[in-house]
């Protein structure tokens, strides 16, 4: 329609469009539900540019009067209006706009945008958001493939991966600066905080590598998570990830850990893999009744690595000894289970692999409480926080053949972890009002 056509004659062509689909549906008894479904999702398309067509007449111009007073007190004059074209979850939003200039400074002004606070966006806040959400979950190309499969307006790859990096550096920010105001001030977090104090909470912490900056670099992540009182998990968890060192981790990680009222909560386990800078955190920052518990799996694997040492990959001996010293740690036979390690550790040829293992179990004595971390229905496995490294970090930045950007994969890292923590709505929310108080 033209540039000058009225709100009520497009409300009045909308109207059209629709009464005519309907008068086609009335005399369409013998059609399938596939043909009326398309023309349905024609007729929908035609729909959003009668819409934006309108919202843009609604909007109107910006248009002051043939002069505005400038800044730099001389007068801005009318010169002419200009297009400007934006892109909307609705579609193409087509603006026309009163444009102002002051000959004395040479500065512009086009008051419509200064209205809408578009600054120099060529995108919708919505726009931006659904960006950063397909992109943290397939990589650019496919996810902009998906998105015009489904219908929705999105930007081409490259401006994705301009918006995610660029975006995502807000996103950052916002992280990090909550996380600093909570270690130097005790600013409690005000977002995504727990309404109550959880009874029985589990607390993670694991490592990977993902190729970044032309070499393998770690990922830190955690992860809490709500447990039953047969030690199952109850579905809520929270996750964080980083790549900026055991410090930065830590900090996030505290932060993380007032939202779940931490201090609070009258059971509290933690499940890690032995590695230092995991129980140092735990220490520092999980109250004194926190029980400390040594990934139980991580502990198989380790026995693994010994009977293989000993008997080979794939030996029944191997098999049989593995599930008798698990046994034992299951059920708390603690002398024994250390008893049958020194047993290895005498014989020279298996000296060195068993006192590595020996020297592992030894570091963790003292977390090794499986039995009675089982009577009082706590969990002892850390499959939350590896299926956490799986699928925040692996199933999105360690597919064949990718290399990142280490800032790229952090900001990636991060918006998955507010994905999978399920509080992607909530952000999407803030973020679309933070847009519109700027504005």
């Amino acid at each position: 329609m033209g540039e000058h056509t009225t709100v009520e004659a497009i409300v009045a062509e909308i109207g059209a469009q629709v009464k005519g689909e309907c008068q086609w549906l009335r005399h369409s008894r013998g059609e399938r539900l596939a043909t009326v479904e398309v023309r349905l999702l024609e007729l929908v398309k035609r729909l959003r540019r009668l819409i934006l067509d309108a919202a843009a007449q609604a909007l109107g111009t910006g248009y002051a009067g043939s002069t505005l007073p400038c800044g730099c007190g001389a007068t801005a004059r009318f010169v002419s209006y200009r297009r400007r074209t934006l892109l909307t979850l609705v579609g193409e939003l087509v603006l026309r706009r009163a444009y102002y200039w002051c000959s004395r400074c040479g500065t512009s002004q086009v008051p419509l945008d200064e209205c809408l606070g578009l600054g120099g966006a060529s995108q919708s806040p919505g726009i931006v958001a659904t960006t950063l959400l397909v992109c943290a979950l397939h990589p650019n190309a496919q996810a902009m493939k998906l998105l015009e499969e489904l219908g929705i307006p999105h930007v081409s790859v490259k401006e994705s991966q301009r918006i995610v990096l660029e975006a995502g550096e807000e996103v950052l920010g916002d992280r990090d600066a909550e996380a600093r105001a909570w270690s130097q001030e005790h600013a409690d977090p005000t977002e995504d905080v727990r309404p109550q104090v959880p009874q029985r909470l589990a607390v993670l912490m694991d490592g990977t590598t993902v190729h970044t900056d032309g070499d393998w670099h770690e990922v830190k992540v955690g992860t809490f998570y709500l447990f039953d009182e047969a030690g199952g998990a109850l579905g809520e968890k929270g996750c964080v990830a980083t790549f900026e060192g055991v410090e930065h981790f830590r900090r996030l990680w505290d932060t993380e850990a007032q939202r779940w009222h931490l201090a609070r909560a009258p059971a509290v386990v933690a499940l890690c893999d032995g590695s230092t800078w995991t129980w140092n955190t735990v220490a520092e920052y999980c109250p004194p009744h926190t029980v400390q518990l040594l990934d139980f799996y991580h502990a198989a694997k380790h026995l693994w690595k010994l009977a293989h040492a000993i008997w080979g990959e794939g030996s029944s001996r191997a098999a049989e000894w593995v599930e008798t010293q698990k046994t034992r740690l299951l059920e708390g036979q603690l002398e024994e289970f250390f008893a049958a390690l020194r047993r290895w550790s005498e014989l020279e040829r298996y000296r060195q692999a068993a006192e590595e293992q020996l020297r592992y179990f030894e570091t963790n004595r003292a977390r090794l409480g499986y039995a009675e971390a089982l009577a009082r229905g706590y969990p002892i496995g850390s499959g939350m926080v590896e299926a956490a490294c799986k699928t925040i970090i692996g199933l999105r930045q360690k597919q064949p053949g990718m290399r990142w950007r280490r800032r790229m994969a952090e900001v990636i890292a991060h918006l998955r972890c507010i994905y999978f923590s399920d509080r992607w709505s909530r952000f999407r929310a803030r973020w679309i009002e933070r847009a519109s108080r700027a504005a």
